[in-house]
């Protein structure tokens, strides 16, 4: 059977030939990535659509919500939202412990939920910069393979004397198939990293507008216990 791409890299010298296997496996592990980042986002996005409905809507018992994740790893929103319940001592079917009454205790609460928010971002983001570095070499390694086929052609030049099909047909053949390659790898590399990129970036915005609902909602549960422990306090008096 007569496969052009294998026929050409059978003939490629052994620098184009370890261009397009680093190319190849480039491919590989890219496309890898892409299909696990979009399941990941996409499982994401439901996990917080599915949250983020209960948390809004809940009148009581909104710090005691149980996750509706599919798996650990893709509901930063609730992650958040647990380690705020620990924080505040919240505890599932209990009232709070210990309410956080001081501004800088609020700052601290702030700035612990904003760490477990970067951590998740930060897991969301891992991998995306290996589809970042294969879109701006692949075309770089084609082009490194393509200066070297030109180089090939014309050395097959000097040697036949002329330039012939015979002469120049194995370096052109080498330059064509590097540069395929390098945007082959490159442009789903570059596309899937610019949408990745601007889901995660919607998924932090998110997160930071969730921290600022938690907090109202915290601090709004904090001051309804304190006026109930005042009045039962004041009745007790009377």
């Amino acid at each position: 059977m007569d496969i052009p791409l294998l026929k050409s890299f059978l003939e490629s010298g052994w620098v184009g030939q370890a261009i397009l296997i680093i190319l190849f496996f480039a491919s590989i592990f890219s496309w890898s990535i892409i299909i696990y980042k979009y399941k990941l986002l996409r499982q994401c996005r439901q996990a917080q659509r599915m949250f983020l409905s209960r948390f809004r809507s809940a009148a009581r018992g909104v710090f005691k919500l149980s996750s509706p994740r599919l798996s650990r790893e893709v509901d930063p929103f609730y992650a958040v939202y647990e380690k705020g319940c620990r924080d505040l001592h919240f505890t599932r079917g209990t009232e709070p412990e210990n309410r956080v009454n001081d501004p800088a205790a609020w700052g601290r609460l702030e700035e612990s939920l904003q760490r477990t928010a970067d951590a998740e971002i930060g897991f969301l983001r891992k991998n995306l910069i290996f589809l970042a570095t294969a879109a701006s070499t692949g075309p770089l390694l084609g082009i490194l393979g393509t200066v070297y086929g030109v180089l090939i052609a014309f050395q097959g030049m000097g040697k036949y004397g002329s330039a012939t099909i015979d002469a120049v047909a194995p370096g052109i053949s080498q330059a064509l198939n590097t540069t395929v390659f390098g945007l082959i790898v490159a442009i789903p590399a570059l596309i899937a990293y610019n949408y990745f990129s601007h889901t995660v970036n919607g998924i932090s915005a998110d997160l930071d507008n969730f921290i600022w609902e938690f907090l109202e909602k915290a601090k709004s549960h904090s001051s309804r216990g304190e006026n109930r422990r005042q009045d039962h306090s004041t009745a007790l008096k009377t």
